[in-house]
């Protein structure tokens, strides 16, 4: 119940997250692939219970014995074998996530041609990154100018990479540049202290809009 109403508080504050995403997807019993799993997906098996969950990484980036557990496959492989790996999963999948992953990787077209590969027709794909505008923030510690992070690659632009697959898929939210309310708010209330702090404030992305987010459905093969 405690989870239920946690994640039920995230998504409203968040309207067009990731956690907004699947609760706007009413099949229960999915399969989901979640591509660049991190830390952050462990939600998945509490609000798709009945649901495969797949995670796909490069490394064990802070999980635990027990996040582990709660996937039903966790496949971890080098960086440069990341768009096979995922092109190689034997099966398709009604949800694939790819949450400020896709920035990171050496090829993000061929990453994003094997996650539209492994949805099935009629599934969704949701991906998170970097607004294109965030090379041109103040820098500051916690990462809001792009290069702050030194793992990121490259930004990416989600309209000119949706584009590549655009004959089999459909773009039902866009978003180049998100500023949710709320988390505005918090970010606008506490930027003064951020930039003096030079730290990342609760809603400093958000006051910024440092994320760029796109909803997509495959329509057809």
């Amino acid at each position: 119940m405690l989870l239920n109403f946690k994640h039920f508080i995230k998504k409203t504050i968040r309207p067009r997250g990731q956690r907004s995403f699947i609760s706007s997807i009413l099949k229960e019993n999915c399969k989901i692939l979640d591509v660049g799993c991190g830390k952050n997906s462990i939600f998945l098996k509490s609000v798709k219970p009945n649901s495969y969950v797949c995670g796909l990484d490069i490394s064990f980036f802070e999980q635990t014995d027990e996040s582990k557990e709660l996937y039903d496959d966790l496949i971890i492989c080098n960086p440069e074998d990341f768009a096979d790996s995922i092109q190689n999963i034997d099966k398709d999948f009604d949800i694939v996530i790819s949450n400020h992953n896709i920035e990171h990787c050496n090829d993000p077209k061929k990453v994003f041609t094997a996650i539209v590969e492994r949805t099935k027709i009629g599934g969704y794909i949701f991906i998170a990154t970097p607004s294109l505008s965030t090379v041109n923030f103040p820098s500051r510690g916690g990462g809001l100018n792009f290069y702050d992070d030194s793992t990121h690659v490259s930004p990416v632009n989600l309209e000119k990479l949706f584009h590549t697959e655009s004959n089999r898929l459909e773009c039902t939210y866009y978003k180049k540049s998100s500023k949710p309310f709320i988390w505005w708010f918090f970010g606008f209330a506490q930027e003064y202290i951020s930039r003096k702090k030079n730290y990342i404030m609760l809603g400093t992305w958000d006051y910024y809009g440092f994320e760029q987010i796109m909803w997509i459905k495959k329509v057809s093969a």
